[in-house]
């Protein structure tokens, strides 16, 4: 055979085709081949979730039931929340201390107990008569010991008693109760209301009670009604004009000696204890100083909140 010659085949073009279609074929079925290779089993499709949740309960209980339970949970918290927000509410309504507002009347006249006042602080309210020596230092030391001071207000009385300077009677007329009444008020400081001095029938003059009513609704005061008198018309005339009233629980010391000012300390506490709040009155004696000196630090050990006018006001207007 001569160098560099090979054996040839010639193929047909039908031969050509064949051998094309079968090389398709067979690159077909080994891709088949190779895909099914990597699919699982379907019988082991439904095996697997149970043999890798180690049981297949606990996912349906936990996509059919337990979301439900969830959701129920999460509904019932914001009604436990509102429960809970509202008991210190109940809570406080109960066990709120009852207040006793203590007030001093008589202050002005001279300075001798100056020290013994001023010892008691805030927790007493003065009740200082007008036009008087010394109305004006009372009325200005109130701003050193933090005290709410009100004008002792000298009204009429069935007696035709003078209680001293200042005196508003029912035979004035309109002009001279208006111009009086300016005179007293001006003559103590500070003041942020008023209660009367005597007045058992002032108190009872409707005529009266409204010129003076009207003029505290003018400078916005309010009046605390010692209630001198049970046929006194003060509340129902403040009502009128739209003046804040309060009226006196107890007189303290009518009787100035100490079991009968203990006495009444009781009254006050029972008053307190029933009501929510009492307004006890004495006056500017050394015993009833001495005592209510001893007393207050007691009271608020026993639950009592000593406290103003003012806070009483805000509790009934509530």
């Amino acid at each position: 055979m001569p160098r560099g010659r090979f054996i040839k085949f010639r193929l047909s073009r039908k031969q050509k085709r064949n051998i094309i279609v079968f090389a398709a074929l067979g690159l077909c079925m080994w891709g088949a081949l190779l895909f099914f290779k990597h699919q699982p089993h379907p019988r082991a499709a439904k095996v697997l979730p149970p043999v890798h949740l180690q049981s297949g309960r606990p996912k349906i209980a936990f996509v059919t039931n337990e979301r439900p339970k969830i959701a129920s949970v999460t509904n019932e918290r914001p009604k436990m929340a509102f429960v809970t927000n509202e008991r210190p509410k109940i809570a406080f309504a109960t066990s709120g201390h009852p207040k006793i507002a203590f007030v001093i009347d008589d202050i002005g006249g001279h300075d001798k107990l100056k020290t013994q006042l001023a010892a008691l602080g805030s927790k007493v309210t003065y009740a200082i008569l007008p036009l008087l020596p010394y109305s004006r230092y009372f009325g200005h030391l109130s701003e050193k010991t933090h005290v709410d001071v009100i004008l002792h207000l000298p009204l009429d009385t069935v007696q035709d008693m003078i209680p001293g300077p200042g005196l508003i009677v029912s035979t004035m007329s309109d002009e001279d109760i208006l111009e009086l009444l300016g005179r007293d008020l001006d003559s103590v400081p500070n003041h942020i209301g008023a209660n009367n001095h005597m007045g058992s029938r002032g108190t009872t003059d409707r005529r009266v009670m409204k010129l003076i009513l009207s003029e505290f609704k003018r400078r916005n005061l309010f009046f605390l009604d010692s209630y001198t008198t049970l046929d006194s018309v003060v509340r129902e005339v403040g009502h009128e004009v739209g003046v804040p009233v309060i009226t006196r629980g107890v007189f303290l010391d009518n009787v100035d000696a100490r079991p009968q000012i203990l006495g009444q300390l009781q009254r006050v506490k029972a008053i307190a204890r029933k009501k929510g709040n009492a307004i006890a009155i004495g006056h500017y004696r050394k015993l009833t100083l001495e005592i209510l000196a001893e007393e207050i630090p007691q009271l608020e050990q026993e639950g009592f909140e000593i406290t103003t006018l003012r806070e009483i006001l805000k509790t009934q207007r509530s």
